[in-house]
């Protein structure tokens, strides 16, 4: 294998599942090739000591072999181990994860995206997991280019004011001010009052790394969930694994 065929990068592995009896099957997101998918054969085996380091949500010096479409485990360097999560945390760091994995596209980096994954991972073991996961989707959005319009109404493009009640359209894709809800009667708008709209821009611009405080109101936080996981399963059309167990563990 040439030089040219081998792939060094840092990366925070989002999945790992056992192919076959010896294999594990690896998603990882990369700092400068974006979204990855490797076997690491025999990575199962006890005695495989560079499979051991395959853990979900650990950042790695990873090195692959690529051949044709597919790409190979061939070794890794640990950056740093997996947080120690408790399960609730753990539920949430797979809601970025299954996020992550599933709104962007294989081979297109983003370095921005890299960071706010680290942060993400790091900061849900500080602050509210429930409040970080969806900051963390709606710049999810955003970076991936599918963010929802919600400064004006999509219907006839006027701005929203700050204290009127508005809607929101999944299918549209954003805001429905007042005037024009009657148009879409039927098509399952959610409710997306002036409490709502803010928080969903104080969850969009909030820095990770230097978090101010917000007061949130829990009719506000339920009216932001339903607009987000919403419009992710219009623009996915698959349900959240990681969303399901949230909501076994009553969360």
């Amino acid at each position: 294998m040439s030089g040219a065929d081998i792939i060094s990068d840092d990366a925070i592995i989002l999945r790992v599942r056992d192919q076959g009896d010896k294999d594990k099957y690896v998603i990882c997101y990369t700092r400068e090739h974006g979204k990855l998918r490797f076997t690491a054969f025999g990575g199962r085996s006890s005695n495989n000591v560079k499979g051991r380091v395959l853990q979900t949500f650990s950042e790695l010096e990873l090195e692959l072999g690529e051949t044709g479409r597919f790409y190979r485990f061939r070794n890794a360097q640990l950056i740093s181990l997996p947080i120690a999560y408790d399960i609730k945390q753990m539920a949430y760091a797979s809601v970025v994860a299954e996020l992550t994995a599933l709104l962007t596209e294989d081979h297109e980096p983003q370095a921005e995206l890299y960071e706010l994954l680290r942060s993400t991972l790091r900061i849900l073991a500080q602050r509210n997991p429930r409040l970080v996961v969806i900051s963390f989707a709606i710049k999810l959005l955003s970076l991936s280019g599918i963010a929802p319009q919600m400064d004006t109404c999509v219907s006839c493009t006027k701005m929203v004011a700050e204290d009127e009640d508005a809607y929101f359209s999944p299918l549209q894709g954003g805001l429905i001010c007042h005037e024009c809800k009657a148009e879409f009667t039927g098509e399952g708008l959610e409710k997306a009052g002036p409490g709502a709209r803010k928080l969903w821009h104080i969850l969009e611009q909030i820095d990770f790394d230097n978090p101010t405080s917000f007061t949130v109101r829990g009719q506000d936080l339920m009216e932001v969930e339903k607009m987000l996981y919403k419009f992710i399963y219009f623009q996915t059309d698959k349900n959240l694994q990681s969303l399901e167990f949230l909501a076994q563990l009553g969360l």
